[in-house]
C-alpha cells in the first residue's frame, strides 16, 4: 500500500512542479488568456462586411453607339461602381490604371454589331491590377454582374416590344374571333355557304397570328415553355388545325358549330392572356425566377463567430505543443533529468505527471478563454456543455502528447520553438482553418488529419455552431492519436533517462 502512495505521490509531484513554474510567470499566464481573447474583440470590433466599390474607367471608342449608356448601365450595380468617366484613349486609360488611379478600366467593344453578326459574342475587357486571388476573383464577379445587367437591358427592350406586339395581336384575335362567331353562328343557321367563307377567313387570321406571336412573343414563350405549359403559338397553331375542320361538309354542322364555339372560347382565353401580359412587369418577365437561401440553423453567424471554434482549436494546441515541446528539452539541458535517473521515478511518472500538470494549465485556459468568447463576445454555444469539455480534452491530449513527442525529438530549446512555430504554421495552412479541406489535393489531405487540430476544429464547429453530438469518428481518431504519440514518448523518454 505504502508503495502505491509512494508511485502517486512522485506523479503529482511533476504534477504541482510544471504548474507552479507556469503559474510564477503571471504575465505568461495573462499573456495565455487574455491576448487570443483580445485579437478576437478587436477582430469583431473592427471587421466590417461592406462592398469594395472599384473606380471604374470606361474606354469607348468616340463613334460608338454605346457611349452614351456604358455608365448609366454601370450605375444600376450600385456601390460596386465608383464611374470615373468615359475616355477614347486607351494608352491614357492604361497609364492611370497603373498609377492606381482607377481600380478597373472596362474596354467596350468598339462594332458590337459586326461580331453579333459574325455570330460572336461581343466581349467587353475589365483590366485591372490586383494580385490578390480573392480580389481578382472579385473584379471577375464584378464583370460578371455588369455584363448581366447589359443583357438584362437587352431583354428588358425585348419584353417592352413584346408589349407592343401584344396589343398589336389583340386586334387580330377580335378580328378572329368575329370569324369564329360568324362561322358558328352560319352554322347554327344551316347557311353552309357563309360558313365555309367565314372559316376560311379564320384559318388565314389563325395562321397569321401563329406566325406573329411566335416572333413577337418569344420572350412570353420562352417563359410558358420553362414553366412547362402550352406556348402562345402552340396553342394557336392547335386552333387552326381545328379551323381547317369547319369547311369539311362531311362533318355535321352541329360538331363544327361546337369547334367554332371552342375556338371562339380559346381565343378569349387568348385576349385575355395578353392582356395580363402587358401588365406585368418587365424585370418579373426577364427574371422570373430568384433565389433565396435560407439556413436551417437556429442562430444567424457573423464572420467572428465562424472563426472561433477554430481560433480556439488552434491556439489550445499551440499553447498545449509550446508548454510540452519546451518541457523536457530544458531539463535535459539544465539536468534535473540526471537526478530523476538517480531516483526511483521512471519515465512513466515523469511523463505522466508532466501531462497532467500541462493538461490541468491548458484546460483552464481553455475553460477561461471559452467564457469570455462566449459570454463576452456573444458567439453562440447550441451544443451541450458536456459535449464540448469532452472536445476540448480529446484536443488537449492530442496536442500535448505530440508537444511531447516534438520535445524528446528536439536538443535545444531553439529547435523546439521551431518545431512548434512549423507545426503552427501547418496547422494554418492544412487544417481547414482559413481553407475548406475540399480545396486541398486528396494526398496532401493527409497532412491535414495528421494534425490535432483538424479534428478539433471539425469537431468544435460541429458542437457550438451546429448544436450537433461530436462524431464519435472522429473523436476516436483524435484519443487514439493522443494514446499511440503517449506511447511513443513513454518509450522515447525510457530510452533518454537510460542514456543520462
Amino acid at each position: 500500500m505504502r508503495s502505491i502512495v509512494q508511485y502517486f505521490i512522485r506523479i503529482f509531484a511533476f504534477v504541482r512542479k510544471e504548474i507552479l513554474n507556469v503559474l510564477r510567470q503571471p504575465r505568461l499566464v495573462v499573456s495565455l488568456i487574455l491576448g487570443p481573447f483580445l485579437i478576437l474583440l478587436l477582430f469583431g470590433i473592427g471587421y466590417r462586411e461592406q462592398i469594395r466599390p472599384l473606380r471604374t474607367l470606361f474606354v469607348v471608342p468616340d463613334e460608338s453607339p454605346m457611349r452614351p449608356s456604358v455608365e448609366d448601365y454601370a450605375t444600376r450595380l450600385g456601390a460596386q461602381i465608383d464611374p470615373q468617366g468615359v475616355i477614347a484613349d486607351a494608352a491614357e486609360a492604361d497609364r492611370r490604371l497603373r498609377q492606381r488611379e482607377v481600380d478597373l478600366v472596362v474596354v467596350v467593344p468598339p462594332d458590337p454589331m459586326t461580331q453579333l453578326g459574325n455570330n460572336e459574342q461581343a466581349t467587353f475587357q475589365l483590366y485591372h491590377y490586383e494580385i490578390d486571388p480573392y480580389e481578382q476573383t472579385y473584379v471577375e464577379i464584378l464583370g460578371r454582374n455588369y455584363i448581366e445587367e447589359i443583357n438584362r437591358q437587352v431583354l428588358l427592350t425585348a419584353a417592352d416590344q413584346g408589349k407592343v406586339e401584344a396589343r398589336a395581336l389583340q386586334e387580330r384575335i377580335a378580328t378572329a374571333r368575329q370569324a369564329a362567331t360568324t362561322t358558328r353562328l352560319a352554322l347554327e343557321a344551316g347557311d353552309d355557304a357563309a360558313a365555309t367563307t367565314a372559316a376560311g377567313q379564320l384559318d388565314s387570321e389563325l395562321g397569321l397570328l401563329a406566325v406573329a406571336a411566335g416572333s413577337g412573343l418569344a420572350l412570353l414563350s420562352g417563359v410558358e415553355n420553362t414553366l412547362g405549359q402550352e406556348t402562345l403559338p402552340a396553342r394557336l397553331q392547335g386552333m387552326q388545325v381545328s379551323a381547317a375542320t369547319l369547311g369539311d361538309s362531311a362533318t355535321p354542322a352541329g360538331e363544327r358549330a361546337a369547334t367554332a364555339a371552342a375556338i371562339e372560347s380559346d381565343l378569349a382565353e387568348v385576349d385575355g392572356l395578353l392582356s395580363e401580359y402587358q401588365g406585368l412587369d418587365s424585370q418579373v418577365l426577364i427574371s422570373p425566377f430568384r433565389s433565396e437561401t435560407l439556413s436551417i440553423t437556429d442562430v444567424n453567424l457573423g464572420p467572428t463567430d465562424f472563426f472561433v471554434p477554430a481560433v480556439i482549436a488552434l491556439l489550445l494546441q499551440h499553447i498545449a505543443v509550446t508548454l510540452a515541446g519546451l518541457s523536457i528539452v530544458r531539463e535535459r539541458q539544465d539536468g534535473p533529468i540526471e537526478l530523476f535517473r538517480a531516483s526511483p521515478v521512471s519515465a512513466f511518472q515523469t511523463l505522466i505527471g508532466k501531462f497532467l500538470g500541462y493538461l490541468i494549465l491548458t484546460a483552464t485556459i481553455g475553460a477561461v478563454l471559452t467564457l469570455l468568447v462566449v459570454f463576452v463576445l456573444g458567439v453562440p454555444m447550441l451544443g451541450d456543455w458536456s459535449h464540448y469539455a469532452l472536445v476540448v480534452f480529446a484536443l488537449l491530449c492530442a496536442s500535448l502528447s505530440l508537444g511531447f513527442f516534438l520535445s524528446l525529438l528536439a536538443r535545444t530549446d531553439s529547435q523546439a520553438i521551431q518545431y512548434a512555430m512549423i507545426l503552427l504554421l501547418a496547422s494554418i495552412f492544412f487544417s481547414g482553418f482559413f481553407l475548406a479541406l475540399y480545396r486541398l489535393w486528396e494526398p496532401v489531405r493527409v497532412v491535414s488529419w495528421s494534425l490535432p487540430v483538424t479534428y478539433g476544429i471539425n469537431l468544435l464547429q460541429a458542437v457550438m455552431l451546429r448544436g450537433q453530438f461530436p462524431s464519435i469518428i472522429l473523436l476516436g481518431a483524435l484519443f487514439g492519436f493522443a494514446l499511440v504519440l503517449f506511447l511513443l514518448d513513454w518509450w522515447l523518454l525510457g530510452r533518454v533517462m537510460a542514456r543520462q
